[in-house]
């Protein structure tokens, strides 16, 4: 029978909270740059990351 490792919860929740605290702050700070951003800029980026 396979040992799994043991896993401390409390850590793998704080773990959890701190990615979806650091996601957060992306989407706030992309949001930000691209109300500031004229649509060209943006727009030309965008098709260089969906043509990849």
């Amino acid at each position: 029978m396979e040992k799994f490792p043991k896993i401390d919860l409390n850590e793998l929740k704080k773990e959890m909270e701190l990615n979806r605290q650091q996601r957060l702050e992306f989407v706030k700070q992309y949001a930000k740059w691209l109300k500031k951003t004229p649509n060209k800029v943006w727009s030309k980026q965008q098709v260089k990351f969906l043509d990849k």
